[in-house]
């Protein structure tokens, strides 16, 4: 469960970054709403802890281990202890306009905005972070029986966006302008377990 304050910060970060979402579009709203929403708590356990190196196993739901580093975001790192409790909680969204760009977006086709808190020193240790991106990408593939579109963001990456209606595919053309922004939000809690007794 996500401590009071540490829920606040987290709601206060994605009404955040979902208020600043429009921003980045067009001033005429979309025909159809074209937003997807995934959201996903997980809780691990603690297997291994590292306080020099930073470096925290975890032991999954289907008791798969893995090992990461804590960023500095993670300040209280010593008040987690093998045997505790980790959950987070990760949100995203993705919404996308084929249309052309604007000037603004031509000029800066890759717009990111990101940011933080820790959870206050009263509460449970614990941070969220989350960032909005704004991207002009074309679209470099198209997979109607698979549900699938390719794009090209502005850095020359390509991504795999899934679960696209064919419907949707219909009349659109390779190498097409789409404004696409993701949003995402994640938040980590540590949750002392009960003694045993």
């Amino acid at each position: 469960m996500i401590s009071k304050s540490l829920r606040t910060i987290f709601a206060a970060c994605v009404a955040t970054a979902m208020a600043t979402a429009p921003a980045f579009a067009e001033e005429a709203a979309p025909a159809e709403d074209t937003t997807r929403v995934m959201g996903v708590s997980m809780e691990a356990e603690v297997t291994a802890i590292d306080y020099k190196t930073r470096e925290v196993s975890l032991r999954g739901p289907q008791g798969n281990i893995v090992t990461m580093t804590a960023g500095d975001h993670i300040a209280r790192l010593e008040d987690i202890a093998v045997g505790d409790s980790i959950v987070t909680t990760y949100i995203a969204s993705l919404e996308g306009e084929l249309r052309a760009p604007t000037e603004e977006e031509l000029a800066n086709p890759w717009v990111e905005m990101d940011g933080g808190a820790k959870a206050p020193e009263a509460a449970d240790p614990g941070a969220i972070v989350g960032r909005v991106i704004r991207a002009v990408c074309t679209l470099e593939g198209m997979n109607r029986l698979l549900g699938t579109i390719t794009v090209k963001d502005p850095r020359g990456k390509y991504h795999v966006i899934g679960d696209v209606e064919p419907e949707k595919m219909e009349g659109v053309v390779l190498g097409a302008t789409l404004v696409l922004v993701y949003t995402e939000a994640m938040a980590v809690t540590l949750e002392k377990k009960p003694a045993a007794e």
